[in-house]
């Protein structure tokens, strides 16, 4: 099993993806954010239930992301068996891949040290099953996070280091930028009147859905010296002056099957322009309105963007 090493650090995101490889022939559903989400909990439980203690310590949402099970087939396919919930075959001989974003440092160096403690058979033997998905087992083959990932999924960064590459971007080069929304993706709109509950989902990243929920991810994850550079005020002023709007786009809706319930949104990619009113930031330190912004769309790699993000769901990436 090879493992590429990041420097560590108390604010860095990480996105890694596991390669593995299923102990025998057998089915899964096409969409299993929720198993995955289930069984890497169960995971950390296990080896380290300090640690997942600490994970469901109050009503935060979880420092991680988890992603469905990614199969080796077109992506036609794959979205026909998900809006059909067709299951689909597994074979010991392909290679499947679970994508993980880790949202604060101190996570990778523990998950580094139980994956390598795993992998040396000290904690259950190298001939276990890393993962139990629905009735399937997954031997864990390899970890990945940095380079060989050709679609361009993984990945690790400081904040600081985010922070000051947007803070390099000036004049037209902040006019626009396209998010792709590479797996279902839907913001939770639900709310109570009268005693009566009332789900309800947006199917479009309109800028007031999109952008206020990744500004709650940046307080919640960003250190004391880098959280105020994100003003929640001044980001809601923008947008409801349409100081960002939908240039272009080409979307589509979509649903996808969890174990309980048929969960709708879209797929597809927008592109946002950003009015240059309002460009001059406050005090030397301080973050345009237009970079900050930018900055969130950078966040979206990590911390993916609306309903269900620990479950697969709103996987997000800037271009």
């Amino acid at each position: 099993m090879d493992i590429i090493v990041a420097s560590k650090g108390p604010a860095r995101l990480y996105a890694l993806q596991l390669k593995l490889r299923p102990l025998q022939r057998g089915t899964l559903m096409p969409f299993s954010g929720e198993l995955v989400h289930g069984a890497w909990l169960n995971w950390i439980r296990h080896y380290a239930p300090d640690v997942a203690t600490w994970l469901h310590d109050g009503n935060r949402r979880r420092p991680f992301t988890c992603s469905s099970l990614r199969f080796p087939i077109a992506p036609s396919r794959m979205l026909d068996a998900e809006r059909n919930n067709v299951h689909l075959p597994l074979d010991p001989e392909q290679t499947y891949t679970i994508r993980l974003t880790l949202l604060q440092g101190e996570l990778f160096p523990l998950f580094y040290d139980l994956i390598m403690r795993f992998h040396d058979g000290g904690l259950t033997g190298q001939h276990q099953p890393f993962l139990q998905l629905g009735k399937q087992s997954f031997l864990l083959e390899e970890v990945v996070l940095n380079g060989d990932d050709k679609a361009g999924w993984t990945g690790f960064v400081a904040l600081s280091d985010l922070v000051e590459s947007v803070r390099q971007k000036r004049g037209s080069v902040l006019n626009t930028f396209t998010l792709d929304f590479a797996s279902l993706t839907t913001f939770n709109r639900s709310n109570t009147i009268d005693g009566q509950h009332e789900n309800r989902y947006a199917r479009l990243p309109l800028p007031h859905y999109l952008f206020p929920g990744l500004v709650k991810r940046w307080q919640e994850i960003a250190p004391a010296e880098l959280v105020n550079l994100v003003q929640k005020e001044q980001i809601e002023s923008y947008i409801e002056q349409e100081g960002v709007f939908i240039e272009d786009y080409e979307l589509k809706t979509h649903h996808v099957h969890f174990v309980t319930h048929l969960q709708k949104g879209f797929i597809g990619s927008c592109t946002y322009r950003l009015s240059a009113d309002h460009e001059n930031a406050t005090g030397t330190d301080s973050l345009s309105v237009r970079q900050q912004i930018h900055l969130l769309a950078r966040l979206a790699f990590y911390t993916g963007v609306g309903y269900k993000s620990t479950m697969g769901m709103g996987q997000a990436r800037c271009r």
